[in-house]
């Protein structure tokens, strides 16, 4: 487990897949409770060793894998180049300043990841400002204590609180496993920051 702020350890990476993980926790289903369509662009978030990102890249037109490791990145190319995917950029970033332009992204998503980001509101409303305006930001957080060592349980009331407190609304919340996924959309009105 990282500290807030701080990069998961890459040499921990067979934590985060692994034969268990990807029979109890399949990202296929994940991915596909997102409503990805063709034309989406999406972020990875937190993207690690790519759990997640391939499922995404088969959905989406673009997708932007994400991490502030470049160990871990290192790790999600090689995942990508061994399942011959090839729409995905890999960007090194605490989540403070993405190298993407402003009104891009049609979809945000952080698997476990937001409760280890440091500097939450700055680091959101970088991502109010690279999402469009319809865009949708993608919290998955643990909700239920599972059995599993895994990330911590997480409050989503606290969660809808926090996020709501930035630039966003919570516009749907439903259960997945453990997990809750929690779906918001930009708020009227809010702020955008310059590239």
């Amino acid at each position: 487990m990282s500290h807030k702020g701080e990069a998961y350890p890459a040499s921990e990476a067979f934590l985060l897949d692994n034969p268990r993980r990807r029979q109890n926790y399949p990202p296929s289903e994940l991915i596909g409770e997102l409503n990805i369509s063709p034309d989406n662009v999406v972020m990875d978030f937190g993207c690690g060793p790519g759990y997640y990102t391939i499922e995404i890249a088969k959905k989406a037109k673009t997708t932007f894998a994400v991490d502030i490791s470049p160990e871990m990145l290192e790790k999600a190319k090689d995942k990508a180049a061994k399942n011959e995917v090839s729409n995905i950029e890999f960007l090194q970033s605490d989540g403070k300043h993405v190298q993407l332009s402003d009104a891009s992204v049609d979809l945000i998503l952080l698997v476990t990841v937001y409760h280890e980001v440091g500097e939450n509101d700055v680091v959101l409303a970088e991502f109010s400002r690279i999402l469009k305006p319809s865009g949708r930001l993608v919290i998955v957080e643990v909700i239920k204590k599972d059995i599993f060592q895994g990330a911590p349980v997480q409050n989503p009331e606290k969660l809808q609180t926090e996020i709501e407190a930035s630039s966003f609304k919570l516009e749907q919340m439903q259960p997945y496993k453990n997990y809750g996924i929690l779906f918001f959309k930009k708020a009227v009105g809010t702020h955008k920051r310059s590239l």
